[in-house]
């Protein structure tokens, strides 16, 4: 088996931009990625693997593997997707890791679908409502999933609702992960924040969590749920914890399980949900849908039995068996991981 795995970061989408413009959330979170992916696929595939040079370091923590992993060199001066679909042809699958941001997702899977490619990720409909922060709200609260309400230029329905809060959050409509996001305690001040490009939302109480899924065809399974440690303030993702107990995995699994119901179909492969869980089930709720990778997964092959991208390509499959004791296994963006308090980075 050959599998094609890019990062858009790692894997040249911002080739032609100065390393010290590139943010380094987004270096670090995409290089720890990138490197637990194809540690995992490499144990049983040839893995094809776009790369800027400049972050050839990305691979570099990788575990001994089995399989060859192939690097493919990204020209800046040439078209990212061109040389995607020239690294990828011949794979048997992908898997993209792209923000997002300016529709780059949904344009990756595209351009490697339309050359006959088998990515492994959502259909475009699910993969535009997804990566829309508006369009999953509007399409969750349609489908009566606990969702924020919200306020945009073009919609306002819900402005006497969401005024009445006393916290607030404007970020961008096709954000990635915790980039520009701003929080305000004056609704009017978060008023005068919001474009065309971006919503308000009520800040919600509650503990920050997520939980994955890996989707084929009607299939879902659901992967243990963690915690997501953010900062109060400027909501900056730092790391997570988990798996986290039986109680919260089964309201996570619940709330999850209506929120992809009621998104377009279809979901496949890895996808993350950003939840809220309150004091109680009736106070929980969905944040955003990522409809790829994140950085949760370096933790999550650490919980499992087993080989967590060997699932993504229906190697393996039945039920997730976890491994690890409650709150066991931490990890930060970096893509540091620690078991029961001890350092095993990525591998």
């Amino acid at each position: 088996m050959k599998v094609f795995v890019a990062e858009f970061v790692c894997g040249g989408g911002l080739a032609r931009q100065a390393t010290d413009e590139i943010p380094a959330s987004l270096r670090r979170e995409g290089a720890a990625m990138l490197s637990a992916i194809v540690a995992d696929m490499s144990q049983f595939a040839e893995t094809v693997v776009p790369l800027d040079a400049r972050f050839e370091t990305a691979l570099q923590k990788l575990v001994p593997t089995t399989h060859a992993t192939d690097t493919f060199r990204i020209e800046p001066d040439k078209s990212i997707w061109s040389q995607w679909v020239d690294a990828a042809r011949g794979c048997d699958s992908a898997i993209v890791v792209a923000p997002e941001r300016d529709g780059v997702l949904s344009q990756a899977v595209a351009m490697l679908r339309a050359a006959g490619v088998d990515v492994i990720a959502g259909s475009g409909d699910f993969l535009r409502a997804a990566s829309d922060k508006l369009q999953t709200a509007k399409v969750l609260l349609a489908g009566g999933v606990a969702h924020p309400r919200y306020v945009a230029t073009s919609d306002m329905r819900y402005e006497c609702e969401v005024a009445k809060s006393s916290r607030f959050v404007v970020k961008p409509r096709d954000g990635c992960g915790t980039q520009q996001i701003q929080t305000f305690d004056d609704y009017r001040a978060a008023l005068a924040e919001l474009t065309d490009e971006t919503i308000l939302q009520p800040w919600i109480a509650g503990r920050a969590i997520s939980i994955s899924l890996i989707a084929h065809g009607n299939g879902q399974t659901f992967l243990p749920a963690v915690s997501q440690e953010l900062d109060f303030d400027t909501c900056e993702y730092s790391g997570g914890i988990g798996p986290l107990d039986e109680d919260i995995q089964r309201r996570a699994t619940l709330l999850a399980s209506r929120a992809i119901a009621a998104m377009p179909p279809t979901a496949r492969g890895f996808v993350g949900l950003d939840l809220l869980i309150g004091e109680r089930p009736s106070e929980d709720c969905v944040i955003e849908i990522n409809p790829r990778l994140t950085t949760s997964y370096v933790g999550l092959r650490r919980m499992i039995q087993g080989n967590l991208a060997a699932r993504l390509v229906e190697i393996e499959s039945g039920p997730i068996v976890c491994q690890a004791t409650t709150e066991s296994v931490r990890w930060d963006c970096d893509g540091h991981v620690w078991v029961d308090n001890e350092v095993v980075d990525y591998a």
